[in-house]
């Protein structure tokens, strides 16, 4: 049976944060940190996840931000000058579908009204707004909650369209821009894996002589698309050992999946104990680890 997607985002705890830049002078237009939610997602084969985007800036009138698949170009890689954030490149063959644009949560206190977005010139259309000293408010108009003070501001943004298979997997980038009203602007970006699940199915553990061997099939939602899963060739599995009465797993063997998924491994039994495969996942895959099984 395929495990469910986990995808309650806005609880989730880990958080993926751009690179702290020097503190430039108080009251100039800067970018402290880019924060995304969850910080490693991770999309099967139905239903999808939901992005939640922190940008604490100072001194911005309007802030912006663009997801794209994709590394961030490095340092001197743009002679032109900072590519343009909503200059999108095109997804791989098979999945050429649109990248979400993203609109901000405009942060407000209950019974306040919200302003007008202000479209971002030069940024593809996309819309931001902002209300000074109040930030962190949910996307439903629940209460506001303080999550900075001070001269920095954090405006929050929820993309309208989830993540899901169909698009590309692999590094993306978040690009946000901040610009205040001299029109000067203070860009910064993080990065994150889209990765699609895996699943190991069928572990098997049987008694072999002073052994054991172990073996089951790795799987990962199909890249094409034609069916929910397919078997993932190719790819390293680690047999780890629990003996009984200990919390710690150790690994004790390793294995290579064939063509169709499945793998073997043979092993040594040292007393009784839970058994259990794992895969330590790519940029792409998503790491898994199967039920356990005592021996």
């Amino acid at each position: 049976m395929m495990r469910p997607l986990l995808a309650t985002l806005v609880l989730a705890t880990a958080t993926t944060a751009a690179a702290a830049a020097p503190a430039p002078a108080s009251g100039d237009l800067a970018i402290r940190s880019v924060e995304v939610r969850p910080s490693d997602p991770v999309v099967g084969p139905s239903g999808s996840v939901r992005l939640v985007v922190d940008v604490v800036a100072r001194g911005a009138d309007r802030v912006s931000v663009v997801l794209e698949p994709g590394r961030a170009p490095s340092e001197g890689d743009e002679p032109g000058g900072e590519p343009e954030p909503d200059a999108t490149p095109s997804p791989p063959s098979g999945d050429a579908v649109p990248v979400p644009s993203v609109s901000p949560d405009p942060v407000v206190p209950p019974g306040a009204a919200v302003p007008a977005a202000v479209p971002l010139p030069g940024l593809g259309g996309l819309a931001s707004a902002a209300m000074p000293g109040v930030v962190g408010a949910s996307r439903d108009g629940g209460p506001a909650r303080r999550i900075a003070s001070g001269e920095w501001e954090t405006w929050r943004f929820l993309p309208d369209k989830p993540l899901s298979r169909w698009y590309p997997s692999g590094p993306w980038t978040v690009t946000a821009t901040a610009v205040n009203a001299r029109g000067e602007r203070a860009v910064a970006r993080v990065g994150f894996n889209l990765r699609r699940a895996t699943e190991i199915e069928g572990l098997k553990v049987v008694r072999d002589g002073e052994g054991v061997r172990v073996t089951g099939t790795l799987m990962r939602v199909d890249p094409v698309g034609k069916v929910d899963y397919r078997p993932f060739p190719g790819q390293r599995v680690r047999i780890c050992f629990r003996p009984a009465g200990s919390s710690r797993w150790k690994t004790v063997g390793e294995a290579v999946t064939r063509r169709d998924g499945w793998f073997t491994a043979r092993v040594r039994a040292d007393g009784e104990g839970a058994w259990r495969a794992e895969y330590a996942g790519t940029s792409r895959y998503a790491a898994d680890a199967s039920p356990q099984r005592e021996a």
